[in-house]
């Protein structure tokens, strides 16, 4: 699944040709996705002015130029795809919309889902606050509200290990199951460690570990999409060196000692039991 870094990389690509682009028409090749694609979508966005897109968690929110906002899930599969000439329809694509930018240039992006756990949605910028997607979602941990004081909060009589909980989106936004062993492991945490046995400075580290791994992450990402109209249309996601995910027997870059694999809550962790305490 797209965590915060692929989303946010997936925006700063569709900031270069929808900032200020018109819609000229949307085609809408099947509706299936997580929630049907509503009827009146081509109506309502045809000769919209869309605005430069940006990120809430995993959503990608792009505003138009009449207070509405055309909402994005990648979902588990979900990608985008743009393209600058014409483009041939492809399997498991959902829609395409054309746009106009300012220099009169034609561009396409299409979301393509073949999971089809995404979803798209146009609403008006009034109802952001109480949207069914949104209402929950917790702090961004790349802001300035990402502090010790609101994990203290969070965490006060609580017994849940440290990995799920930086993997609640009504906590903390944007984390997935990749970057939760990541940022544990650099922040020399155990994934099984409850929160409330975490003090002052183990929260500091987990602050600290998340700012830098998604900002590297998106760094790398921001390299891959400078020219992000490949061959087939595809954003290439960036090939992001993993230090503990997917490397079990692999020896711990910190100590040497071997990384763990076990399960927690069905999802797949990866940890170096000597370093991480």
């Amino acid at each position: 699944m797209p965590e915060l870094p692929e989303v946010e990389t997936v925006c700063l690509a569709l900031s270069k040709i929808l900032n200020n682009s018109r819609v000229r028409d949307i085609e809408i090749f099947r509706k299936d996705l997580r929630w049907n694609v509503k009827e009146n979508l081509e109506k309502d966005l045809k000769e919209k002015i869309l605005k430069k897109p940006y990120r809430r968690g995993k959503y990608i929110l792009i505003p138009t130029s009449k207070k509405y906002i055309l909402l994005i899930h990648l979902g588990m599969s979900g990608t985008i795809k743009i393209a600058s000439k014409e483009y041939k329809v492809s399997k498991h694509d959902h829609f395409k919309i054309n746009v106009e930018n300012k220099e009169n240039k034609f561009f396409s992006f299409v979301y393509n889902d073949p999971r089809r756990f995404g979803y798209v949605d146009f609403f008006h910028i009034k109802d952001i606050e109480k949207h069914f997607l949104l209402k929950k979602l917790g702090v961004e941990p790349l802001g300035n509200d990402f502090t010790i004081r609101y994990l203290q909060k969070k965490i006060y009589k609580k017994s849940r290990c440290i990995k799920n909980f930086i993997m609640d989106q009504s906590i903390i936004v944007g984390i997935g199951n990749i970057y939760a062993s990541e940022i544990l492991h650099r922040a020399s945490i155990n994934p099984l460690r409850t929160v409330d046995s975490l003090k002052k400075e183990h929260l500091k580290s987990i602050i600290d570990a998340t700012k830098f791994i998604l900002n590297k992450s998106i760094n790398v990402g921001g390299t891959t999409i400078r020219n992000h109209l490949q061959p087939d249309g595809k954003l290439g996601y960036f090939a992001q060196k993993l230090q503990v995910y997917g490397k079990s027997k692999h020896n711990c870059n910190k100590c040497g000692n071997m990384i763990n694999l076990i399960k927690i809550s069905n999802r797949s962790t990866y940890f170096c039991s000597n370093c991480q305490i």
